[in-house]
């Protein structure tokens, strides 16, 4: 009794990304050699807590598993639980005739399963069939019109038949029912950044930093799309987030002391334009000149160090 308490609290406890990075070293090196399935099924676990994706290894470990259930010891959910990701992981090594076999045993189980619809969909998008996988995840969403998998699924199947104001109808969509998604924010951005709307790919890159403000690559795409726009304001604005972003970095950041430059060098051209003798910055503070010229100092040493250690590297 004791046991299998205390089985049952190891199984519910969180486990950290180093134990499972070290469950999956150890399952490389020499574990599926072994055919080691109490790893494997251990290692199963870990992933699907985490919610990541890693082919190769759950490849490999969910086909040892599932080909040998009864010596694995897995109850008959866990067994569809590890089939399921067998069927994702065979999609992303390329293996679709064992994905859709697994489908198919699934189907057989589960004849109405939305999760085995979605499964489906994903088999006719890699086979580039992208429209069926569409009408296969609009049948899911009109049963289940929050499955917020399905709902993200259908965008990455419109993305894929290049239908991209339809992908960008889809994310906004997703994005009225899960507006915490801080990745499915940065892709909408990205979005209509590529199609040209700026001013919607601006308001997209605010919500991505106003979740997560520290973060300086978020500051400083938020000020490449404002100097593409290219107004006198703009590039002011994107002159602040690009010294955020140098900021945040530790002036590590390359593209962003570019950037912090590039704006600094188009102002003071504008200043010279007018007549003015300095342009100062948005607040009336600080020298435009200041921030771009230390931005630049700093660039030119770094290649200057890039250029010593190359020489040095070359000499060895």
């Amino acid at each position: 009794i004791i046991r299998s308490i205390a089985a049952t609290m190891s199984s519910g406890t969180k486990t950290t990304l180093r134990e499972l990075n070290d469950e999956e070293e150890y399952l490389v090196s020499k574990g599926f050699e072994n055919a080691d399935l109490a790893s494997c099924v251990k290692y199963l676990r870990m992933i699907d807590q985490h919610k990541l994706r890693r082919p190769n290894p759950v490849y490999r470990a969910a086909s040892l598993v599932v080909n040998d259930p009864k010596k694995a010891k897995v109850a008959k959910q866990d067994l569809y639980t590890h089939m399921e990701q067998l069927a994702i992981a065979s999609l992303d090594v390329n293996d679709a005739d064992t994905c859709d076999a697994t489908i198919d045993v699934l189907r057989e189980v589960f004849p109405n399963s939305s999760r085995v619809s979605r499964l489906e969909g994903m088999s006719l998008e890699a086979k580039g069939r992208c429209d069926e996988a569409i009408t296969k995840y609009d049948a899911v969403l009109e049963e289940f019109p929050s499955d917020q998998r399905t709902m993200k699924r259908r965008v990455a199947a419109y993305i894929g038949a290049g239908r991209d104001k339809d992908a960008i109808d889809a994310l906004s969509k997703y994005l009225d029912t899960f507006m915490a998604d801080v990745r499915a924010w940065e892709q909408l951005a990205g979005m209509y950044q590529e199609r040209g709307q700026y001013q919607q790919s601006v308001f997209c890159w605010e919500e991505v930093i106003a979740s997560e403000p520290s973060i300086h690559y978020h500051h400083r795409r938020l000020a490449e799309v404002l100097y593409t726009m290219g107004g006198d304001e703009d590039v002011r604005a994107a002159r602040k987030y690009y010294a955020a972003a140098v900021d945040m970095s530790n002036a590590t950041d390359v593209r962003a002391l570019y950037g912090l430059a590039l704006c600094d060098a188009r102002m003071r051209k504008k200043g010279k334009n007018k007549g003015g003798m300095e342009v100062l910055d948005g607040d009336g503070e600080v020298p435009v000149t200041e921030l771009g010229q230390h931005a630049a100092g700093l660039l030119k040493k770094m290649y200057t160090a890039g250029t010593k250690l190359g020489k040095v590297e070359g000499g060895m």
